[in-house]
């Protein structure tokens, strides 16, 4: 693990008459690791993620790189329907400071090519999810955010996007939220399972695994589960956790 990339001690947030999105989330990040970012709709993922790109403020302490933005890649949206794949990938390209050469190469490995100059909002909801996951790597930033960036793709989509991640993002800090807990196992160094805007877990899939079942034939899945399963019969958070 590098240098500390992101610190977040106590954040939480509140909505109108006083209701918590998120309550007291502490975690770090070192340079260079990916941390999957998982719980129940409504856990309050979204809601980190955004707090983390600078869309909404909240309480508590967050320490993270200023020199450059995030990269940040919402669960819908985010690109402009009336512009062509490529006039998209430009301001991104151009926003990113990126060579034209390194951002051909994306396009190539995510296969974006062959759609560059399709108008955006005749494509279908994969193909805008990868172009726009092409468009929050751009350069890649310091920190990048990605919100459900496996919804809706195929399983050779999918199995590019991890590629990416791992290879071309190597020294970024990630932060992937998904309920795909599939494609997070092989690409994330650590996990945060939220529930009901409570921090209930934070460390290793190994560290999960010997919290929640000494079973090596159990999943991700299956360790999710027991973990969310077993916060029922507590106050939304492990004792002992990191």
């Amino acid at each position: 693990m590098g240098t500390k990339q992101i610190q977040c001690d106590g954040v939480s947030i509140s909505y109108e008459k006083g209701k918590e999105a998120l309550r007291g989330i502490t975690f770090s990040m070192g340079r260079g690791t990916n941390l999957g970012l998982i719980g129940p709709i409504g856990s309050g993922k979204t809601t980190l993620l955004r707090i983390l790109a600078g869309i909404l403020e909240a309480d508590g302490r967050i320490e993270m790189p200023t020199s450059e933005p995030a990269g940040y890649m919402p669960a819908s949206g985010g690109l402009i329907n009336e512009l062509t794949v490529r006039e998209n990938l430009d301001i991104w390209r151009r926003a990113a400071h990126t060579s034209k050469t390194e951002f051909d190469m994306i396009l190539k490995s995510l296969g974006i090519t062959r759609i560059i100059d399709r108008k955006t909002g005749v494509l279908s909801s994969g193909l805008k999810k990868i172009v726009l996951f092409a468009c929050s790597v751009a350069g890649r930033p310091p920190v990048v955010l990605l919100d459900e960036p496996f919804v809706h793709l195929d399983i050779e989509s999918c199995m590019k996007v991890q590629k990416v991640i791992k290879e071309y993002l190597a020294e970024s800090t990630v932060i992937i939220s998904s309920h795909n807990l599939e494609y997070l196992e092989g690409i994330t160094d650590s996990l945060l399972i939220l529930k009901a805007g409570c921090q209930i877990f934070h460390g290793t899939p190994e560290q999960l695994r010997q919290q929640y079942s000494k079973d090596a034939e159990k999943g991700l899945k299956e360790l999710y589960l027991e973990a969310v399963k077993v916060s029922d019969y507590g106050n939304g958070r492990r004792e002992g956790e990191m």
